[in-house]
């Protein structure tokens, strides 16, 4: 089990430096200068340089990367270009609205999507089925941002029930919340359907219904609990994506989120903003990931004992 885990870690160290490296390179090939946009319509060749100079982006763009890793590090993560505060301050602040949203969020999926998913594989091919799986392609098929406008249009104009923009209690994170669950519901239910209906089919279930066990017991008991396993994996995959920042959907609700300060610093050229929501995304992505292995490592035994891969 320790071996297990720490190939997992391991794994993790490469990824983040990749990817450090990676938008450090792709932040700087976005067409504008950070000082022309600093100094707006009053800026000339010289200030912009002198602003150049102050941020040390003068320098050779290795030797950038390498005195920012280091400072990275250590936990100076820099300040921002506009406002001056701390990044690791202001991402730690956003954070927490993201996480209120992406915690409704997953347990709205969670709840509703393994629901539908064993109402369908229970009712497999009846109108029920049929219903949950058309509906399925509907919001399958629909972006988030094209959901988001469609409740936000619906909801908060014709119906104004629910605020549009903003935080504050739990009423701001409805329409955001479920402009993100929807597609998460439709594929965690699909999966369920799937995984049980795959389930239902080997021999010991077969042995189950032979014994005269009720339907209801070997649903629930047998079926899904051998089935949950890839809805786990994938629901970790869905968490960490939801509190990376839902970066379309937290700019259309104007909500605070880590989403929306990544969006509005790369749109001011904001480097070390950017650069540190793009690494502590890169890292909690990671530790979700790396957090599901190890429950799966727990759940399953054939995997803690390196029987599967």
């Amino acid at each position: 089990m320790f071996n297990y885990v720490l190939k997992r870690v391991a794994y993790i160290i490469p990824t983040i430096l990749g990817i450090s490296v990676l938008i450090f390179v792709m932040i700087r090939l976005i067409p504008g200068d950070p000082g022309e946009v600093i100094l707006g319509q009053h800026a000339t060749g010289e200030a912009a340089e002198i602003i150049r100079k102050q941020l040390g982006l003068d320098k050779p763009i290795f030797v950038q990367f390498f005195y920012w890793l280091k400072n990275i590090l250590v936990g100076n993560w820099g300040k921002s270009i506009f406002s001056g505060d701390s990044v690791l301050r202001l991402i730690l602040f956003r954070f927490g609205y993201t996480a209120q949203l992406a915690l409704l969020s997953i347990a709205i999926i969670t709840i509703f999507g393994i629901l539908l998913g064993v109402l369908s594989a229970w009712k497999a091919n009846s109108i029920y089925d049929n219903l949950i799986r058309g509906i399925s392609i509907l919001f399958w098929s629909s972006p988030y941002f094209i959901t988001a406008l469609v409740l936000l249009v619906l909801f908060g104009v014709y119906l104004p029930l629910f605020p549009i923009m903003g935080a504050g209690g739990i009423e701001h994170l409805i329409l955001p919340s479920f402009s993100l669950s929807l597609a998460g519901i439709v594929w965690i239910s699909r999966l369920t359907r799937g995984s049980m209906l795959e389930i239902a089919g080997q021999n010991f279930i077969l042995t189950a219904e032979a014994k005269g066990l009720p339907k209801r017991r070997i649903i629930f008991t047998h079926i899904l609990k051998n089935s949950i396993l890839p809805v786990i994996t994938m629901l970790g995959i869905e968490f960490g994506w939801l509190l990376s920042g839902s970066f379309l959907v937290e700019t259309i609700f104007s909500y605070p989120g880590l989403g929306e300060l990544t969006v509005r610093s790369i749109l001011n050229r904001d480097y070390p903003v950017v650069q540190g929501c793009v690494i502590f995304i890169a890292t909690i992505y990671c530790l979700i990931n790396l957090a599901v292995d190890i429950l799966y490592a727990f759940i399953d035994p054939r995997v803690r004992y390196g029987k599967v891969s």
